[in-house]
């Protein structure tokens, strides 16, 4: 049976909940909800791990438990055990560069400035598939970026992603069940929605 590991990235305690930077915890967390998967702690590897199947696949989900900028400290060992190569792995992660609840996928591309990737790519490689979803951009330039991106969604905000939560769900489940290079062909044309189930 095929596997892979679907990675969501953050920063774990309750302070962090509905912020910026937590989005990737955020859409695995709905995720798990919608295949009734169990988060599970996971102290060797610190990471919380969940698994479901979706047909001839089974998915892993993990939220690593350290800090965002060492979110790729025990990935390797981790996927190792799980037996998930990282070309089998989609790292679900904030992107200041996009419209909030913008999505885009994308393969082998640079940290671009995101101190959780950039710690991902330094243990796994640069041979995942990355999820962007956008979290808008700062309104006010001499915000400090850090400070913008642990800001925690405006109500008006957090509103919107709600109305994003099935496509963004549904484009996952197209990822695992039709696999990158169909998924990313969907959806990366912007003016189309993923598939039904």
């Amino acid at each position: 049976m095929e596997r892979l590991a679907i990675i969501g990235l953050g920063n774990p305690g309750s302070k962090y909940q509905r912020t910026r930077h937590n989005l990737g915890f955020w859409l695995v967390d709905e995720l798990a909800h919608r295949e009734k998967a169990i988060f599970k702690e996971n102290t060797r590897y610190h990471a919380e791990v969940a698994q479901m199947r979706r047909k001839e696949c089974k998915v892993i989900l993990v939220k690593p438990m350290n800090y965002m900028n060492a979110s790729g400290e025990f990935l390797s060992p981790l996927l190792s055990y799980f037996e998930c190569s990282a070309e089998n792995t989609v790292v679900v992660h904030d992107e200041i560069a996009f419209p909030l609840g913008e999505l885009k996928v994308s393969q082998n591309k640079g940290a671009g400035g995101h101190n959780g990737i950039k710690s991902v790519i330094s243990k796994i490689g640069s041979e995942f598939t990355r999820f962007r979803v956008g979290i808008g951009m700062k309104s006010n330039p001499e915000v400090n970026l850090a400070e913008f991106v642990l800001s925690k969604f405006s109500p008006q905000e957090w509103t919107f992603l709600q109305t994003r939560k099935d496509y963004l769900c549904q484009s996952l489940f197209n990822l695992v069940d039709d696999g990158v290079d169909i998924a990313m062909n969907l959806i990366n044309q912007t003016n189309r929605s993923p598939k039904p189930t």
